[in-house]
């Protein structure tokens, strides 16, 4: 095999362990719809079936954008296109998970496998895009830019979710209804 499909094939295999890591990742934010009611005054009440059926899209959403980064023509384009998938979507909202727990003074779904898994995946990953020169430093970086602003905004935001937060969770709310599924949690 060449160094250029060696170096293909190493950033690839590196880009499944977070897909794989951000899959137990959501795993373990299965009853997170109750530590959101507990700790944020605008939750908007979703219901486990709500979150369950959201865990799953989010697992398919990142696997199928980590499949479609690794179908790519090269390894440049490889890493430009799985980038803000690995460090936005999985070492951003690991970040987030962190930052509640610190917040909040407890256990926050999700921050186990944030800190053991998706950190260390992301962080290899993002090391395998680097040294194969696949991904420039200065992207990376803006990314740990971003992290920052990121986990300011949570410390910030202090009881309240995010806008953003609070359209995910009505979005899957909506979704399970329209599969016949309550999405409130005051439903169930």
């Amino acid at each position: 095999m060449s160094e250029a499909g060696s170096n293909r094939d190493a950033i690839a295999k590196s880009l499944w362990l977070v897909a794989a890591a951000m899959a137990v990742h959501e795993l373990e934010e299965w009853n997170i719809a109750s530590w959101f009611e507990r700790n944020f005054s605008n939750h908007a009440g979703i219901s486990d079936y709500a979150v369950w059926l959201g865990l799953v899209f989010i697992t398919a959403l990142f696997a199928g954008w980590i499949f479609l980064a690794t179908r790519a023509s090269s390894s440049t384009l490889m890493a430009l296109i799985a980038l803000p998938a690995v460090a936005l979507v999985a070492v951003g909202n690991a970040a987030q998970h962190i930052t509640w727990t610190i917040v909040f003074h407890e256990y926050a779904p999700g921050v186990v496998s944030a800190t053991l898994l998706v950190i260390p995946a992301a962080g290899f990953a993002l090391w395998q895009m680097v040294r194969h020169k696949m991904a420039l430093i200065l992207p990376v970086v803006g990314c740990a830019a971003l992290w920052i602003v990121a986990s300011y905004q949570v410390v910030a935001s202090g009881h309240e979710l995010e806008p953003f937060q609070l359209a995910l969770q009505r979005f899957f709310m909506a979704l399970a209804e329209s599969l016949g599924l309550p999405g409130n949690s005051a439903a169930v």
